[in-house]
């Protein structure tokens, strides 16, 4: 930053007082132009930027009363590794059927595509030597709900949120987790400046879950408690996704570094939804046969 270079005035005292007053004034728009991240809107949308640039994450979800599978089907929470650079997600969904034993739902995705493989896969459902069903993001059949639903099983439906459609963030002080000091902060966002955002950057699949959430908030506003941790990454993400069914979650990165190898679901193994002839039901009530 270029340093203010002041002028002494060569007349009376009175004109000294007043050209030092509009040097604070032009001193205070400089630094204000220069960028100034001391506001807690500031902090959010540096945290979410910062966030944004990292390979792996590694991150866990709590549910409150999601709606995403059948009433038979219970979801006690979801594990994953994030790529933020690449899009790719690997997760699995622990869910647990009443009155029997608990199952995985794996899930693939990309920007463009999803595949679910459930484990133990019901009988009937899936073609013989198929694992699978895929789904692609972008059409418009899918790229509403299930677009909502995917990007919110992750964290970077919220993480783009915060970058792209911040509008304002109040402190909601400092806490420590495991002796680590988290700075929490209420985030309201702005859906439409975030849906533009995410068309600009050509992200359909997160600009597809944006527009279910714009027709489905009815205000256009979405509110996000999140917490910084001290490098200044997004470290717990509080939010509802409106048009979703997960209900309240609660996501947390339990590592930023952690790297993941597995591969996507290959396409000899997979089986379109479209294929199976879903008719109105989802690809999760299908994956656990319901």
């Amino acid at each position: 930053m270029p340093r203010l270079r002041v002028r002494r005035a060569p007349h009376k005292p009175h004109g000294v007082a007043v050209h030092g007053a509009l040097l604070l004034v032009t001193a205070a728009l400089f630094l204000s132009a220069c960028g100034s991240t001391s506001d807690p809107a500031g902090k959010v949308v540096g945290a979410a930027q910062k966030t944004a640039t990292l390979s792996w994450v590694r991150y866990q979800i709590r549910f409150t009363r999601p709606h995403l599978f059948p009433p038979t089907v219970g979801v006690t929470g979801a594990r994953g590794a994030y790529d933020f650079r690449t899009g790719l997600d690997y997760a699995f969904i622990a869910v647990q059927r009443r009155g029997d034993g608990s199952e995985n739902v794996f899930v693939d995705s990309s920007r463009s595509e999803l595949a679910v493989a459930p484990v133990p896969a019901p009988a009937g459902v899936l073609p013989a030597g198929k694992a699978w069903i895929s789904a692609p993001l972008r059409s418009r059949q899918t790229a509403g709900a299930l677009a909502a639903q995917v990007a919110g099983l992750g964290p970077r439906l919220a993480v783009d949120e915060l970058r792209w459609g911040t509008r304002t963030a109040s402190s909601l002080g400092t806490r420590a987790v495991g002796h680590v000091p988290m700075n929490e902060y209420r985030v309201s966002i702005d859906l439409a400046k975030a849906y533009s955002a995410a068309t600009r950057h050509r992200d359909l699949a997160v600009a597809a879950a944006i527009r279910r959430e714009l027709h489905a908030s009815g205000s256009g506003q979405l509110k996000i408690d999140v917490w910084v941790n001290g490098p200044g990454y997004v470290a717990q993400i509080f939010e509802r996704v409106p048009g979703s069914e997960l209900g309240a979650t609660s996501l947390s990165i339990s590592s930023f570094t952690e790297p993941y190898t597995g591969a996507f679901a290959s396409p000899s193994e997979t089986v379109s939804l479209a294929a199976l002839s879903p008719g109105k039901r989802s690809v999760w009530a299908i994956a656990t046969g319901s």
